[in-house]
This record gives C-alpha cells, structure tokens and sequence, in this order.
C-alpha cells in the first residue's frame, strides 16, 4: 500500500488504516471503523517493513 513519506522523505513511523465495510447477515447498518496501527519495523533491501500493532484491549496473556 503507498504510504506519504514526512516532509523530509523518509517513512513515517507509525501507520493507521481505517477498516470499514458492511456486515453481510442481520444487519444492514455499517459497523464503525476499525483503526488498524502499522509500526516501522526496519527495512528489507530498501522496502519499510511495517509490523501490526494489536491493541492492548485485545492482548491477551
């Protein structure tokens, strides 16, 4: 997925996707967006690698 990079080129270090859609059952009304967080991980012969970030709600022990 293009990314923008700062304004001094390099990659950003954190990287939010917004999830939405419609759930195909009971309901016809759109669920809410969903914010998936994407972190700068390092890079692998010059492409950024991001790493999902779950949210500490989901996070189990």
């Amino acid at each position: 997925m293009p990314v923008e990079v700062t304004a001094d080129g390099s990659p950003p270090t954190v990287v939010k996707l917004p999830q939405t859609g419609f759930y195909v059952g009971t309901s016809n009304v759109p669920a809410p967006a969903v914010e998936h967080v994407y972190v700068l991980t390092g890079s692998f012969d010059d492409v950024e690698v991001y790493q999902y970030r779950q949210p500490a709600s989901e996070v189990t022990d």
